[in-house]
């Protein structure tokens, strides 16, 4: 498994189907005004404690913007 820098992060919600924006947005801290500002994997409810997506998308989404760069190259 790959693990995400914070930019990925962001750019994968923009791209991924599943995003679903939390309520509760405990998992961010409030000086932390990155996320703040931006979609981001961080703030889906998907994405676990553990920095993790439940449904196992980050690997598959950046994997779709990855090829889809190399089609533009």
């Amino acid at each position: 498994m790959f693990l995400a820098s914070r930019e990925q992060l962001r750019k994968i919600a923009l791209y991924c189907d599943s995003y679903t924006p939390r309520e509760n947005t405990e998992l961010t801290s409030s000086a932390d005004s990155y996320e703040e500002k931006f979609e981001t994997c961080i703030k889906c409810g998907h994405y676990t404690r553990e920095g993790k997506c439940d449904l196992d998308l980050v690997d598959k989404v950046l994997s779709s913007m990855a090829m889809e760069l190399d089609l533009k190259r």
